[in-house]
């Protein structure tokens, strides 16, 4: 599958700026197949070390003067080439903090480009034993966008050329239509993927997804001493499902005293709330779930941070309802605003000469009665106000925030053909992300 990562890990090598690249992101999103991928179409010696292992002893070297010509010798990799032909990764940099610690000092020992990468940094990281370096350049991997999903479905034309407002052939809203419903159902964790398109089936993807919420919660106690640690990581799994079906209005309470509630309600053991709120933590950090801000009052200059949370992959969440008992019409729109979520999440996260918007995450908004799914800001400080449906009926808070002139432009996102009315613009859901601003 031909991965975006590609072109931005082609960018930083052509800027280059003597950094070291970290690669970081969600367990199982594919990094280290896209970095080892890389570096085989780019460079000449490829020198790469897994700190999980470290069969060849990369850290003991540290401390000798030529430690690079020396792992390669024990490596087997020939003769060491210190310059810009060769690229040295360092994988699963986490597991290791002196070799954390020492980037810096790798970096102005060799002048071959270097990359390390892993999961679960942002979080690890930041923790008092792990030193953040200078000369650092960050690039963040997520499962498959919905676009990358229809590359490999060779739908990717078909999606970029489509008109938003239904004026294309019905046969392209069709096939992309059903595309939609298949990655809404298993997202874009690239394992999944595979399997689907090895086996057309979306119920072999669900096993898929069940072992990687597994081993997510597996590997994310192990980073934590105490023992009711698994059961806090699977009740907060469904605590975030919960808390999407069931807020309202914003009347509810803000997202980590819903989850923290929730999961002391659930386990029968003691919890602590500062336990609850670290599995919490650590879920955002590690890249499983992500936040989402209020614009107050429909006012964009009055934002409260972090006031709900979405899973980060339209799959995890498709599988973590089946663990909850939840309506169905609520189980159908909550996975609809993933969908949304998850790929106007990705305009926030594009590099900074390339982004399109304003803020570091997607925004709802409440003003009295009305809630809106999302405000975006883009860098002309136009507001586009988006409700999302999971079926083709009104959007009553959109025409409210349009006549109130809270937003600019009122779009409304259904799966179905779009079309342009009085008071607002109807496109395709499939096109939330990757066609914004839905000019044509």
């Amino acid at each position: 599958m031909a991965r975006d990562v590609q072109a931005a890990l082609a960018d930083w090598k052509r800027k280059r700026h003597n950094s070291v690249l970290q690669v970081e992101g969600p367990r199982q999103v594919g990094k280290t197949h896209e970095v080892r991928k890389f570096a085989r179409d780019n460079y000449q010696q490829v020198i790469y070390v897994n700190l999980v292992r470290d069969e060849y002893g990369f850290e003991d070297l540290l401390s000798e003067r030529q430690f690079l010509d020396r792992y390669c010798e024990r490596a087997g990799l020939g003769s060491f080439r210190n310059d810009e032909t060769t690229i040295l990764i360092i994988d699963e940099i986490q597991e290791r903090r002196e070799v954390y610690n020492a980037i810096r000092d790798i970096r102005e020992r060799c002048a071959c480009d270097i990359i390390v990468s892993g999961s679960y940094l942002a979080r690890t990281v930041n923790s008092r034993d792990f030193f953040l370096p200078a000369g650092i350049a960050y690039l963040r991997m997520m499962p498959l966008s919905f676009r990358e999903f229809c590359r490999s479905l060779d739908l990717e034309e078909t999606l970029l050329g489509l008109d938003p407002y239904g004026q294309s052939a019905r046969e392209d809203y069709e096939r992309l239509g059903k595309a939609y419903e298949v990655y809404r159902q298993i997202g874009g964790y690239p394992e999944v993927v595979t399997t689907y398109l090895r086996t057309g089936s979306v119920e072999e993807c669900m096993d898929v997804l069940e072992n990687l919420v597994r081993t997510f919660t597996a590997e994310s106690s192990r980073f934590f001493s105490n023992s009711t640690a698994h059961s806090i990581f699977s009740e907060v799994y469904r605590a975030v499902m919960v808390q999407m079906a069931e807020e309202k209005k914003g009347t509810g309470k803000a997202f980590l005293e819903f989850v923290t509630n929730f999961v002391k309600d659930s386990i029968k053991e003691p919890v602590s709330r500062n336990e609850v709120r670290a599995a919490s933590s650590w879920l955002l950090y590690s890249g499983v779930i992500g936040y989402c801000d209020l614009y107050n009052n429909g006012d964009v200059t009055d934002v409260v941070a972090d006031r709900r949370a979405y899973f980060s992959d339209p799959g995890i969440a498709n599988y973590i309802s089946s663990l909850v008992t939840l309506p169905r019409d609520a189980r159908e729109g909550m996975l609809t605003e993933t969908f949304a979520y998850t790929e106007l999440n990705r305009l926030y996260m594009a590099q900074a000469s390339r982004r399109q918007v304003r803020g570091d995450k997607p925004c709802f908004s409440i003003c009295g009665d009305y809630e809106l799914d999302f405000v975006v800001v883009d860098k002309e400080d136009r507001r586009f106000g988006i409700e999302v449906k999971s079926s083709d009926n009104r959007a009553r808070s959109l025409v409210y925030y349009k006549e109130k002139g809270l937003v600019d432009t009122a779009i409304r996102a259904v799966p179905a053909m779009g079309g342009r009315g009085e008071r607002y613009v109807t496109i395709p859901i499939y096109m939330i992300g990757c066609r914004f601003p839905y000019e044509f």
